[in-house]
């Protein structure tokens, strides 16, 4: 019975990262150049509903079709209602955003250069206004632009997918934006048990039954240690050690 539900799992998951790559295409390719001829806020207000019915539509798929058992976003009602915040997440999987992206309105994504660029995906998360992580004071005034549209920022301040058996390591990026921009910060633990879709993984080597799990947190507040006379920078590596050891006693990295 084990040997059944993994290769069904296996299946699955090659199945989804085949339709993904073709959808991700499609969508850039064919609905991306329809919506560009209206005003941008619009356009981008139309092609990102459309992104977060897809993303809810592929976990669905996802799920009927084995690749997962379960996919679950809980704490949804953190988020605080018209206000700004940042969703700051460990990153296990390749479909970590899908699956949050799909449960959070109006969400932004800060997003690698390679992401930007890619031939397939490039043009969706352009269309998006996802904001391309260049680590420059362009970069925060973009945040800044996001919050004050008061929409909720997503981001892996690991950078990349990381195992849990590896040492768990933030970049500076994610404080630099709650220190400099003052907002809330909201963390989301992300759990898959077993694990799959990690970096280093091929679908063909899929557990069986997997479950991923999204659990957003309460805002975290800003430890007193880290006060408001600090210079910034001794601020943003404190808030990026902070943040770190939070993570370690929520995962165990």
């Amino acid at each position: 019975m084990t040997g059944i539900l993994r290769l069904r799992t296996m299946i699955g998951a090659g199945i989804s990262v085949a339709v993904f790559m073709v959808w991700g295409f499609l969508l850039g390719a064919v609905l991306f150049p329809m919506v560009r001829l209206m005003s941008r806020r619009r356009a981008r207000r139309i092609f990102h509903g459309q992104v977060r019915l897809s993303w809810r539509i592929f976990c669905r798929i996802m799920e009927i079709i084995g690749a997962f058992s379960k996919i679950r976003v809980t704490g949804l009602h953190h988020i605080p209602e018209g206000r700004a915040c940042m969703l700051v997440c460990n990153h296990l999987t390749l479909v970590d955003i899908v699956a949050l992206g799909s449960q959070v309105p109006n969400f932004n994504c800060v997003i690698r250069m390679n992401l930007w660029r890619h031939p397939f995906f490039g043009s969706v998360v352009r269309a998006c206004d996802f904001i391309p992580n260049v680590g420059s004071d362009a970069f925060i005034e973009q945040c800044k632009q996001s919050f004050e549209e008061r929409r909720p920022l997503i981001i892996f301040p690991q950078g990349e997918r990381t195992r849990p058996e590896m040492p768990l390591k933030f970049q500076r990026g994610a404080a630099q934006i709650a220190v400099r921009l003052d907002v809330d910060v909201l963390p989301v633990i992300i759990d898959c048990t077993p694990l799959t879709m990690a970096k280093g993984m091929h679908w063909y080597n899929s557990p069986a039954s997997p479950v991923l799990t999204l659990s957003i947190q309460p805002p975290l507040a800003v430890p007193k240690i880290i006060t408001s006379d600090m210079p910034t920078p001794l601020k943003v590596r404190a808030l990026t050690r902070y943040w770190e050891e939070y993570y370690i006693s929520k995962i165990g990295a």
